[in-house]
């Protein structure tokens, strides 16, 4: 008699288990007819930022002051780029909630700029800056301008349509949300706030760790490894940018 009772519990207790670590955190297929060309249609329309064009694609949807987002492309972007995956970086400003400010003008006036120059380097110069340091010096002031106002609100209005749709599709969003097609085709879709998430992204993508470079040349990871020391000093690192990057 008490095997019958333990037997399913030690299954249901496997089973949520297997559940809480894995599944709830599995990218979900967005199928629905109606709004699959919706949703690419937003896709395609959004002005992203990319270090360059590759064959294969993935779109990454970040806030400034997402620090999941942040961690998210500090490890994992150098794995897609490795293996010659396009990220596409769309970035836009949180939106006033409750008549609390979410973003800062600084952060508004550098968000239209990216929307309209859609300048990569731009934007690393600012992802290495902090609130503290980026003043978006030598920038138009986006709240005294009708139209860079409106590019902002372009960016919300993005991610508040694209939201829409993917609720209706059970897709539980949060971020950095990616969006990726699959070796089948489909639309595959990551809240990924949770690092338990990322490697199906990694493994459907076919994403590797990034190889380190000296003087331009690739060197197995591994390698270095038997020529370092405990005792070596890094070089100080540069100073996070203060000001948007002059443009010729």
């Amino acid at each position: 008699m008490a095997l019958v009772v333990l037997v399913p519990a030690v299954i249901g207790t496997g089973y949520w288990i297997y559940w809480d670590q894995f599944i709830r955190y599995a990218p979900v297929t967005v199928t629905s007819a109606e709004d699959l060309p919706r949703i690419q249609k937003l896709l395609n329309q959004v002005d992203y930022l990319t270090p360059g064009a590759q064959d294969k694609s993935m779109y990454l949807i970040t806030y400034r002051s997402c620090k999941t987002c942040n961690d998210y492309e500090d490890k994992e972007l150098p794995k897609f780029q490795a293996a010659n995956i396009e990220t596409r970086i769309v970035v836009f400003a949180l939106p006033d909630q409750a008549g609390a400010i979410r973003s800062t003008p600084a952060e508004r006036s550098t968000i239209a700029e990216l929307w309209l120059t859609r300048n990569w380097n731009f934007y690393k110069a600012w992802r290495m800056s902090t609130d503290e340091t980026w003043t978006a010096e030598g920038l138009p002031v986006a709240d005294d301008s009708l139209a860079r106002t409106a590019v902002v609100g372009a960016g919300r209005g993005f991610n508040d349509q694209l939201n829409e749709l993917l609720r209706r599709n059970k897709v539980t969003t949060s971020y950095p949300l990616l969006i990726w097609r699959d070796k089948n085709d489909q639309l595959r879709v990551c809240g990924c706030a949770n690092e338990k998430a990322w490697h199906f992204v990694r493994e459907e993508m076919g994403a590797k760790e990034a190889p380190t470079e000296i003087f331009g040349v690739e060197v197995p990871n591994d390698l270095l490894a038997k020529f370092g020391s405990e005792g070596a000093t890094p070089a100080p690192a540069e100073g996070p940018p203060t000001k948007a990057p002059e443009t010729k």
